[in-house]
């Protein structure tokens, strides 16, 4: 694993921490920022990852080891998947900000 997918991942679980924390614990006026903050941290680092992933997956491919390069594939599709949902849920969230 490199730096980057460390770093990466360390990114999505901040930013899942704190999207987590502004849904069941703040009860401030900052909260609904928090949420979308959180979510577009994990939303950008969990595409990144997710593509990253994908050029493994080939690189393995190209390698022969296609059991592997099929379970990165599938893992980075997931990344990508979780990603998309975040941000979705940072714009939704981020247009009802704008309009309170």
């Amino acid at each position: 694993m490199t730096v980057l997918r460390v770093m990466l991942l360390v990114l999505v679980v901040g930013g899942t921490a704190v999207a987590l924390y502004g849904v069941l614990i703040d009860t401030s006026g900052l909260r609904l920022p928090m949420i979308v903050s959180g979510l577009a941290v994990t939303g950008i680092a969990a595409g990144i990852l997710g593509f990253s992933l994908a050029g493994s997956a080939i690189r393995l491919g190209d390698r022969g080891r296609l059991g592997r390069a099929l379970l990165v594939a599938f893992v980075g599709g997931l990344f990508v998947l979780g990603a998309a949902g975040a941000m979705a849920g940072a714009i939704v969230l981020g247009i009802l900000t704008a309009a309170s």
